[in-house]
């Protein structure tokens, strides 16, 4: 038996010179969101035209597919969103006169699926080399699921043989897509034709995966393949106080020296988000390295603390210590004390963005990893976050395949189809990418009578709180800048109610600002024609 191209593209490619694409699935393009109705009646009912289906490079400026319309532009395969949907479609036949469609035999397991895999070119070779397979110059990973819990899914080698052949093993734990049976012709004519969805849409995930270490699963956090998964813990602190306080810093450079002004309102701003980062590591330190923590309560519990622990213990020093301590005793006043920065009775403010208080929050990272105890020690550790892969290529220009695959359980191999036509994945915003078309149409009469008929669906509500720190904001100069103005006296809350749907609101925002914007542009046009009246002129009176 073989995978062969859909059975209407055989008297066409079956007489080129080259037999690749006669060998090998095709894929298929729709442009419209009842595409499987389509597809299904051109298969039944006229399938030589299926030769107009089959998938070319394009844009929206030069929008093509077919085999009469070959196109020079890189295969790229678009979002749904995009009104674009991309269906792999291929026969199985028998090694027989006549290739008849062979019979899966569903009660001993066998099934028909496609698997989708990523090429990376080889050493020597650059991504772009890979638009046209060549197995000599790049190399197959397989998309592999995780096996354990907490693990993320990830990118396998697939083995080769030496020299390089096509890669035709299918990997532990590779996701398989499922292939649908559909008839083609009528009237006694009949094949079949396999199809599937292609996932265009998980691009972002395919890009920023990891390649894993055959028989490895990739952890949550992130890492190098077959590293040991990252400790969540570390995660959180990154997260709670390492990245807070270096925003604060990065914010607090950027101010003039007349903006640092002590007791003016950023230097109070900048205290109240120290005293809440302080709160969050110390609330760190009592969950996670309690000897520590209690050490810092009492010194006389340091002569116990360990090597790791001792180095963290100094590391933090006598100032940060009592500033952590202070806000872990105020805490519960500090978080409800709202916009306005009014400190409660007994606490000392410390500024964590003061250059007077010399620590550098990336130097707490190591300390505080070594001095954690093991994880295995711990009863309910926090949840691991996935932190996503930073690409080798920012672009994502990869290049994917799509293998269709004879699943036989009971046999020593599987049959699987050459691949595809390599092909990238568009990104959301691609500017090649195609857009629907979206129409808002608008309130026609815009009187106050007509409004009354709508029913208020969209509400607006906005705290005391929120309407405090709005009204801080004097304006967008002094906001760039980092000044704010103080809290407002009021403390009422705001609802605002409106009679349209929310996407009416921007179009008529959108609206305002493009006839605003025309007006300053154009508002000397009525001064170009100026009539001024004559006297004594007068017309005949015959």
């Amino acid at each position: 038996m073989q995978w062969l191209t859909p059975s209407p593209l055989w008297g066409e490619l079956s007489k080129a010179s080259d037999l690749t694409a006669y060998r090998r699935p095709a894929i298929l393009r729709f442009a419209n969101d009842t595409f499987m109705p389509e597809l299904q009646g051109v298969l039944q009912q006229s399938p030589q035209l299926l030769r107009n289906y089959v998938a070319q490079g394009e844009t929206w400026q030069n929008p093509t597919a077919g085999l009469g319309n070959p196109s020079t532009l890189p295969l790229k395969l678009f979002q749904p969103v995009q009104a674009r949907f991309y269906v792999i479609a291929a026969s199985l036949n028998c090694l027989m006169p006549g290739l008849p469609d062979h019979t899966i035999n569903t009660n001993q397991g066998e099934s028909l699926a496609f698997v989708v895999r990523q090429l990376q070119p080889n050493a020597g070779y650059s991504a772009a080399d890979t638009a046209v397979y060549d197995p000599t110059k790049c190399t197959e990973y397989a998309w592999t699921l995780p096996t354990t819990a907490g693990a993320q899914p990830g990118w396998t080698q697939v083995p080769q043989t030496s020299p390089p052949t096509a890669a035709t093993t299918l990997m532990p734990q590779e996701q398989l897509f499922p292939l649908s049976p559909s008839q083609t012709g009528s009237n006694g004519s009949t094949r079949r034709t396999l199809t599937g969805l292609i996932p265009a849409s998980r691009r972002q995930q395919y890009i920023s995966a990891q390649v894993l270490t055959s028989g490895s699963t990739s952890s949550g956090g992130g890492g190098s393949a077959g590293a040991p998964p990252l400790d969540p813990r570390s995660d959180l602190f990154n997260r709670e106080v390492v990245t807070p306080w270096c925003l604060l810093e990065q914010w607090w450079e950027t101010l003039s020296a007349a903006d640092q002004q002590s007791g003016g309102p950023n230097d109070q701003s900048a205290q109240q988000a120290s005293a809440l980062i302080l709160a969050d590591f110390a609330a760190f330190l009592s969950d996670w390295i309690p000897d520590v923590w209690a050490a810092m309560q009492d010194s006389s519990k340091v002569s116990g603390l360990s090597t790791v622990e001792t180095t963290l213990y100094n590391t933090l020093g006598p100032g940060l210590q009592q500033a952590i301590l202070n806000a872990y005793q105020y805490d519960a006043q500090l978080e409800s004390a709202g916009p306005s920065v009014v400190f409660p009775p007994g606490y000392t403010p410390y500024s964590l963005s003061d250059p007077g208080n010399d620590v550098d929050p990336t130097t707490l990272q190591a300390p505080i990893n070594a001095a954690l105890p093991p994880l295995s020690a711990v009863s309910n550790p926090p949840a691991p976050q996935p932190v996503p892969q930073k690409p080798s290529d920012s672009l994502g220009a990869y290049y994917f395949i799509v293998r269709c695959v004879y699943v036989r359980p009971k046999c020593p191999t599987n049959i699987i189809s050459p691949p595809s036509q390599p092909f990238q994945l568009a990104n959301y915003f691609d500017s090649d990418a195609p857009a629907r078309r979206i129409q808002v149409a608008l309130p026609i009469d815009t009187s106050a009578a007509s409004f009354r008929k709508y029913d208020k669906g969209v509400s607006f509500l906005m705290s005391d709180e929120l309407r405090n720190q709005m009204s801080r904001v004097t304006s967008l100069q002094n906001l760039a800048n980092g000044t704010i103005g103080g809290a407002g006296g009021v403390t009422l809350g705001w609802i605002c109610s409106f009679s349209i749907p929310i996407i009416t609101i921007c179009a008529m925002i959108l609206l305002f600002v493009i006839v605003i914007a025309l007006n300053l542009v154009f508002f000397w046009i009525p001064f170009f024609k100026i009539c001024l009246p004559v006297p004594g002129l007068k017309g005949k009176s015959s």
